[in-house]
């Protein structure tokens, strides 16, 4: 795929427990501040055809989705419009902004398993399953910040790292947007403290003006700043 770097790829398959490869942009190595983006969990949106279990058969699954989501500039995939949105500030972001953004970030899915349906949650177990594998992956990566989907992740968060020893620290923002409460911390790991941003999860009901700042104020947007083609414009906005 041209839009990745596939140089973690033989540390990734030698992990029995992760499911599916991450993706990570073709740009990431390069970024000044090394960021996950990481989404909440899969469902079957073809219950029928068992479309999403023939694709998530594969490792390659989450980067072939996320690749059609995402990389096809007039697809209105939420989870990634709505999140472009909000860290560049534009009603509507130029396709080369879109592509350096997500080719300078991993994207990665907190859940491991395929859920059944979109009316399933995922379970407890499967928040803090998914969190160990995280935890690993972010010092495979050399991960410095994290964006998360979803807040009811957090709580895991808390549980995986006392199990693994690991200092933690997650509160929750006093500004709330509509009923959600951000939540930000940190999460030493292999001596790396890495900063969390909790937000609503962008495929709901969000709203881009008032995360971006939030999004902005927690965590650094320096991983934006490779080139012109990121500088959001009067006529974009």
């Amino acid at each position: 795929m041209e839009y990745l770097d596939l140089s973690y790829d033989v540390q990734f398959a030698s992990r029995p427990s992760l499911p599916w490869l991450p993706w990570v942009g073709k740009d990431f190595a390069h970024s000044a501040v090394k960021t996950m983006v990481l989404g909440e969990s899969v469902y079957e949106w073809n219950p029928a055809k068992g479309s999403a279990g023939k694709l998530f058969a594969e490792p390659s699954g989450l980067r072939v989705l996320h690749r059609s989501c995402s990389m096809d500039f007039k697809r209105e995939s939420k989870y990634v419009r709505n999140i472009e949105r909000a860290i560049l500030q534009a009603t509507r972001p130029k396709p080369e902004q879109k592509s350096r953004f997500w080719t300078s970030v991993v994207y990665h899915d907190l859940v491991l398993d395929l859920l059944a349906s979109r009316r399933h949650r995922p379970k407890p177990e499967q928040f803090n399953d998914g969190w160990r594998e995280v935890f690993d992956l972010w010092g495979i990566l050399g991960i410095e910040q994290c964006l998360v989907y979803g807040v009811q992740s957090a709580d895991e968060l808390k549980v995986a790292c006392e199990a693994r020893g690991l200092p933690c620290t997650v509160k929750k923002l006093k500004t709330k947007v509509g009923q959600c409460a951000p939540r930000y911390g940190t999460v030493t790991v292999n001596g790396r403290e890495v900063r969390l941003l909790f937000v609503r999860h962008p495929s709901r009901c969000f709203s881009w003006r008032k995360w971006g700042p939030i999004i902005r104020g927690q965590l650094s947007v320096d991983f934006l700043a490779t080139g012109p083609a990121l500088a959001v414009s009067a006529s974009s906005a």
